[in-house]
């Protein structure tokens, strides 16, 4: 379990620090080896059309999580960590209950009016009803977070490890044979990915069904979502600023150019293992212990060691993109290479803010909306004159203007 030793001098809080994301970083380890075994699977499996229409169904997914439950989480995140207060037991039993009706609420809205919506995908290689299973994996998932959330905040590394390695487990199984056996592969890698997800959400509910046995009470849940409300628009507008190029990319391009940069911007992911496990425990750590006099220095020297991690990996990654596509991939996918450098440098700058939390500390959710919004409109200025002047690159080169406007913003913040 991580804890932040206080009462040490900097080098034992250091140390706790490391022995505390151990556990965190183990499962990411393991979760980027999944991914990374995923993506030669499905690039031999789905055209890089399909591969496309894939990543902007998932993308839409992902953005419509930010909305459907307003970000309660975070909410009981802040809360539920503040150990003064005798009733935070109280937050998480509220927040899931709350997150279950309203994933319930889009699915019916879905069922009714999926065939409405479905020609936001954009492609006859999608059909309709993926809409209808899209949403259905964005419940399965959304319980996922929230569980894996509710076990990181209560330092329940080990649970957590295991919900984790399960998910991957199963969502990576569920999305091969669904590629293999549905007659629409791209459908087929979510519905398999929504049975994994929905087994995985049975048994992490049963982990904690003490916490959320509590009782739903109407007045913490407005005062959650009288904190998170902000966040909606906040953390839309950032990952929207990361995602617009995609789909700006679609408008002005071609569906294989989304699977193109989907694929060059997987490759660059790994720029995310920089931070690993530290990313997952230091937030609820810090705002557990972000009076005490050390905090701000173990940060800032934190920043400082992670930054060149950061840089190593991009510089790894620029020089060895060509080899890397070659070997995940097909021929076919072979101009993702060119890519990979500026999004591997934009994905480890949107990272790296997880240094710089004092506006969370704060409960000041409002003040991320200004980065977000930065973000979000360099992403569009940008990606509009950058993708009709260069396709693909541009679009990198605006994921990468945005990525930096948002860290600087934040970090000015």
């Amino acid at each position: 379990m991580f804890v932040w030793n206080c009462n040490g001098n900097e080098k034992d809080m250091k140390i706790n620090l490391l022995k505390g994301s151990f556990t965190y970083g183990a499962v990411t380890i393991f979760s980027r080896i999944a991914a990374v075994i995923l993506i030669p699977i499905l690039t031999r499996l789905l055209t890089p059309d399909e591969y496309g229409a894939l990543n902007m169904a998932l993308t839409i997914v992902t953005l419509a999580n930010f909305v459907v439950t307003f970000e309660v989480a975070q909410a009981v995140t802040l809360f539920f960590s503040d150990r003064n207060r005798s009733d935070r037991d109280v937050y998480p039993a509220t927040a899931i209950r709350f997150s279950l009706f309203m994933y319930l609420l889009l699915l019916i809205v879905v069922v009714i009016f999926g065939k409405t919506v479905s020609g936001m995908v954009g492609d006859s290689n999608i059909r309709g009803s993926i809409i209808i299973d899209g949403a259905m994996l964005l419940g399965a998932n959304g319980c996922f977070l929230f569980l894996q959330n509710q076990l990181r905040i209560e330092f329940k590394s080990r649970e957590y490890g295991a919900l984790t390695l399960g998910y991957v487990l199963l969502t990576t199984l569920g999305a091969i044979t669904g590629a293999l056996f549905f007659p629409h592969p791209a459908e087929g890698v979510i519905l398999g990915q929504t049975g994994g997800a929905a087994i995985i959400d049975i048994a992490g509910m049963l982990m904690l069904k003490k916490r959320f046995s509590g009782s739903f009470k109407k007045e913490k849940l407005r005062e959650m979502l009288k904190f998170s409300f902000p966040l909606v628009p906040a953390g839309l507008l950032l990952l929207g600023g990361q995602q617009v190029p995609k789909f700006i990319l679609s408008i002005y391009g071609s569906l294989e150019d989304v699977g193109i940069y989907g694929l060059a911007y997987q490759i660059a992911g790994f720029s995310a293992l920089a931070v690993l496990g530290v990313q997952t425990a230091i937030t609820p750590s810090v705002l557990a212990n972000h009076a005490e006099v050390e905090t701000p220095k173990n940060l800032a020297t934190l920043f400082e060691n992670f930054s060149i991690v950061a840089l190593l990996l991009c510089t790894s990654l620029s020089i060895f993109a060509h080899e890397l596509i070659t070997i995940f991939s097909v021929p076919s996918y072979g101009r993702a290479a060119n890519f990979v450098p500026a999004l591997s440098f934009a994905i480890a700058l949107n990272n790296l803010y997880i240094f710089f939390p004092g506006k969370i500390i704060k409960g000041k959710s409002a003040s991320q909306l200004m980065a977000s919004a930065g973000s979000f409109l360099v992403a569009i200025i940008a990606g509009i004159i950058l993708i009709k002047l260069d396709g693909v690159r541009g679009a990198a080169f605006s994921t990468l203007l945005s990525a930096g406007t948002f860290f600087f913003i934040w970090c000015y913040i």
